[in-house]
């Protein structure tokens, strides 16, 4: 398995496994493409003989430069529980750390019980703030995202 920078032209791809691989509401494609195009550092694919079974969006924080925020990691249905997802994270975590960030911070849905699980075995942490409401047995900041868009935020020092 190869890990790499994702790169502009990987913005399609990435959109169209978005889709394939659905177990998420998928964004406007316009933000694969800007995550690909301007925050390439911090962004990561992984492939096995050429076909993407993995990636993970991310970017360090403009307002607070001692954080990175991971927006979407996703890996291949078929693949799940082979490491690729641990692969991704720690190539992301070894690159922000590099750039002087001292925490990663991550936002799920309460009900993405698959996503929930893999931030707990990378070592994060529920925040515990704002006024708080139990989703499918985890704690999620109430009205996070908008009324009763309720949202998991995982936080992970480095």
């Amino acid at each position: 398995m190869l890990v790499r920078n994702a790169f502009p032209g990987d913005f399609l791809e990435v959109a169209k496994k978005s889709k394939e691989w659905a177990d998420l509401v998928i964004e406007r494609e316009t933000i694969y493409h800007i995550m690909t195009e301007h925050f390439r550092d911090t962004c990561f694919i992984a492939e096995e003989r050429g076909e993407m079974i993995g990636y993970l969006l991310g970017f360090r924080s403009q307002a607070r430069p001692e954080e990175a925020l991971i927006h979407l990691i996703q890996v291949a249905p078929h693949m799940r529980g082979n490491g690729i997802g641990r692969r991704l994270f720690n190539q992301f975590q070894y690159t922000v750390k590099k750039m002087g960030c001292k925490r990663i911070v991550a936002i799920t849905k309460p009900e993405n019980n698959y996503c929930n699980r893999f931030h707990k075995a990378m070592g994060f942490n529920v925040v515990e703030a704002g006024e708080a409401i139990e989703v499918n047995g985890v704690r999620a900041i109430k009205d996070y995202n908008g009324p009763g868009k309720h949202m998991v935020l995982w936080h992970k020092n480095i």
